[in-house]
């Protein structure tokens, strides 16, 4: 067995923690991570005696990495303190608390971590971008066009994240990526007031990326978001 440590960046998301935390718990054989922003709403609270499969206690670590730092650089303190916590893990993933893998795929995720040929050290699965929680309309059809996500990374590899918004992978050896891979499935729309937050601090991200802000184009809501974020900040 190859233990998997899932990992999350958190904000304000108890509402959404006791579903989420149901769904890792099964999934998580080899630790819970959560780096929380500074949530104010009962997140940190909520995993005060939590616990992974094995008994090991949930860590959570206080910082606002993302808001100061950018996602690539969160992914990659997220890969640090899953090595330093659990240092018997070999895997890694990061899920959001909106996001979720249906139970009927854990079996294909536990495959993968276990009997992957080491020339793989990234999974990448596709995303499905849900318009509601019951799940009957996607924004677009994850078969045509897949939205892969390297989620999955080995924590022996010197893979590293870049960039502060969309990040991407660098020093990688392969990434494997099949339509049959277990799918994430998305939930972000079901929020607007999730939505509008984090269009602002990507707007704020693409502003301050001073070394890889030219590799990506602006979203084509991005001008609306950086005014809002101008105007009333994160």
């Amino acid at each position: 067995m190859k233990p998997l440590v899932i990992a999350s960046n958190l904000y304000n998301e108890v509402d959404q923690l006791e579903e989420w935390y149901k769904f890792v718990y099964q999934i998580a054989d080899g630790g819970i991570l959560i780096v929380d922003t500074g949530s104010t709403d009962g997140t940190i609270e909520f995993f005060s005696d939590k616990k992974d499969k094995n008994g090991s206690k949930v860590i959570v670590i206080i910082d606002d990495i993302i808001r100061r730092e950018g996602y690539g650089p969160a992914r990659n303190h997220l890969r640090r303190e899953s090595s330093k916590w659990f240092p018997r893990a070999e895997w890694m993933m990061y899920l959001d608390a909106d996001e979720r893998i249906d139970e009927e795929e854990f079996h294909g995720l536990r495959f993968l971590k276990d009997y992957l040929i080491s020339d793989y050290d990234v999974v990448a699965l596709p995303r499905i971008d849900w318009k509601d929680k019951e799940k009957t309309e996607m924004a677009k059809s994850w078969v045509i066009n897949p939205d892969w996500q390297a989620r999955m990374t080995r924590l022996n590899s010197p893979l590293r994240y870049i960039r502060r918004l969309h990040e991407q992978l660098e020093n990688y050896s392969k990434i494997y990526a099949e339509l049959s891979t277990p799918k994430i499935n998305h939930f972000h729309r079901s929020s607007v007031d999730k939505r509008d937050r984090i269009g602002k601090l990507c707007a704020k991200l693409h502003m301050e990326d001073k070394e890889y802000g030219d590799t990506y184009p602006e979203h084509h809501k991005e001008s609306h978001y950086r005014e809002m974020y101008l105007k009333e900040g994160l």
